[in-house]
């Protein structure tokens, strides 16, 4: 009994003795740490200064070490948030957020205030940025829409204009009918003063019988031929009225026709501003072009105008294609990067001479060019800075589109395959995925090359500002191995 009282009092003083050299190393730990913190703050390097005061904060454990750290720390977090506020680092305002949560005692009224303004100012500044970005898309579409007007008032004047010669060629033909009219009263006045003078005449020779009847008979004669001279100026003057009439109705209806055409052009306009598509090519297997050093309209396929029932198949196709290029540009982080790279395409192949319809497919394939990219982890597309092997699995995004395609009809495969697969190619051949190089690039994926690149360098980035379109224009003629020339020179002349 005596020994199970001595075995437990070894055994108390013993916890006593570890507990108490455990705490004593915790406290010269949390003394250490408070030391190379004050060294690091004191050669002002702050991330070492706030790396060892959390070491500190966190093995401080008698009243007397966490006053110390806590003081510290107070300064130590404060200098850091200033430093985040002349420089900002979404990063580090978390990390001293969290750790903020982990050690509230550290935190004061003026680094709580610290942290308001710099999650403040960084509010402000991303609103900021958003109202220009606002700003300068209201500006361009409001320039497009000021330029529809000038061309429209354009059209309208040239329609006013030949309404004003239709109107003095009918008043001229008026005029003609008038004075027609009235010349044809003073010889019906002259007919009928004559008529009048052979009476009297035939009144005074009423004594000779003889000579009566062959005056009656000379009268009548004259009557009848006369009545048969006025009967053919009659029937010359209706000729010559319908003859007017029916020239002034024929420039009418000319006249009718040319402003239906007008319309029609004017509404064929806005089918493309809305990505409408009305004729492209059919019965063909394949349209690539490619192995062609020609962009005339001869190197390409004819022109076929489409069927109700193939119209109606290309406008589902384009309103397929429209909502996968949204797609593509949520993930990628690029806003309207798909409608601006396909508007430029369409423009530039029929700037080259392409055939219309052969300018909507290209226009088609352009919207859903990057369709690669929906197989891409998000994570990757959205990342600022990339490791090769990062790089590399980015770059595999040409040869996964295929599953992404498998809407598009057979007959226009050829040319959705290659905008996805070859629009990374250069001319001098050090491109990829297979090195291809000059007329070895099809057309569409040469037209790509050059949107996507100018699409890119004249919109604004996370990663860097807009240049103007000059600047952007001059970045691509100055390498002519990357693009082809051809396709450049026709960007200058539209943009």
């Amino acid at each position: 009994m005596l020994l199970d009282k001595l075995k437990r009092f070894v055994i108390t003083l013993l916890v006593v003795f570890f507990t108490t050299q455990v705490f004593a190393a915790t406290t010269d730990l949390a003394i250490r740490f408070l030391d190379k913190a004050n060294e690091a703050f004191e050669e002002d390097n702050i991330e070492d200064a706030y790396k060892y005061v959390n070491q500190a904060l966190a093995v401080a454990k008698d009243e007397d070490s966490q006053a110390n750290v806590l003081i510290f720390a107070q300064t130590v977090y404060k200098v850091k948030l200033q430093k985040i506020q002349q420089k900002y680092d979404d990063m580090a305002l978390i990390d001293i957020k969290m750790n903020l949560e982990k050690y509230p005692n550290v935190e004061s009224t003026s680094i709580k205030k610290l942290v308001k303004q710099i999650e403040q100012d960084q509010a402000n500044k991303e609103k900021a940025a958003q109202k220009a970005e606002t700003a300068a898309q209201r500006k361009a579409e409001q320039e497009r829409f000021e330029a529809q007007q000038e061309s429209m008032e354009a059209q309208s004047k040239a329609i006013k204009e030949q309404a004003e010669a239709m109107k003095e060629q009918a008043q001229a033909n008026k005029e003609s009918a008038a004075a027609i009219k009235e010349q044809a009263e003073a010889q019906k006045q002259n007919n009928k003063e004559m008529k009048e003078a052979f009476e009297n005449l035939g009144t005074s020779f009423s004594e000779n019988a003889k000579e009566q009847k062959r005056s009656t008979r000379v009268i009548a004669f004259s009557i009848i031929g006369i009545a048969i001279l006025i009967v053919f100026i009659v029937i010359l003057i209706m000729i010559i009225v319908r003859k007017a009439a029916k020239a002034s109705q024929i420039q009418q209806e000319q006249y009718v026709q040319a402003f239906k055409m007008l319309a029609a052009n004017q509404n064929q306009t806005n089918r493309l501003m809305l990505g409408g598509i009305t004729d492209l090519y059919s019965g063909n297997p394949s349209l690539r072009i490619a192995g062609s050093s020609t962009w005339a309209p001869a190197a390409a396929l004819p022109d076929v105008t489409f069927s109700e029932e193939d119209e109606e198949e290309l406008k589902q196709l384009a309103v397929k294609c429209e909502e996968i290029g949204q797609q593509i540009d949520n993930v990628t982080g690029r806003k309207n990067n798909s409608k601006n790279v396909s508007e430029l395409v369409y423009k530039l192949s029929v700037q080259l001479g392409l055939p219309q319809g052969m300018a909507m497919l290209n226009f088609c394939a352009a919207m859903i060019y990057d369709a690669g990219f929906l197989a891409i982890d998000p994570d990757l597309l959205l990342a600022t800075q990339l490791t090769e092997e990062e790089k590399q699995a980015m770059k595999e995004h040409v040869n996964l589109a295929e599953k992404h395609l498998e809407f598009v009809p057979k007959k226009y495969w050829s040319v959705f395959e290659d905008a996805a697969m070859k629009h990374h190619e250069n001319i001098d051949g050090t491109g990829y995925p297979h090195g291809l190089k000059g007329d070895e690039i099809p057309q569409i994926a040469r037209l790509i090359r050059v949107a996507e690149s100018y699409v890119s360098l004249s919109s604004k980035r996370s990663y860097r500002g807009a240049m103007d379109k000059e600047s952007a224009l001059e970045a691509l003629k100055q390498q002519p191995g990357i693009y082809d020339t051809e396709v450049v020179a026709a960007l200058d002349k539209i943009v």
